[in-house]
């Protein structure tokens, strides 16, 4: 039990990394029309917003992952 508690611990937190590499990336590389339109001050609220719930939903999940690890590394120290 111990084992599977550790295991489950490493890959949420493993998967979390992955989830919030995604997240970064969405934000850092994409070069759309929301970026161009921060980076001169002209804003598309519908391009921006769409922006911002492609990176929410990735963080989400990466939040979701760290939970997930974060009870397991409890239930390990438990045991």
């Amino acid at each position: 039990m111990k084992r599977l508690c550790e295991i489950g611990a490493e890959s949420g937190a493993a998967i979390a990394a992955v989830l919030w590499f995604i997240s970064a990336r969405i934000r850092l590389s994409k070069r759309s029309v929301a970026k161009r339109g921060l980076a001169s001050g002209i804003e598309d609220p519908r391009q921006v917003l769409l922006l911002v719930y492609q990176q929410s939903r990735w963080s989400a999940w990466a939040a979701i992952a760290a939970g997930s690890a974060a009870l397991f590394a409890l239930a390990d120290g438990f045991f």
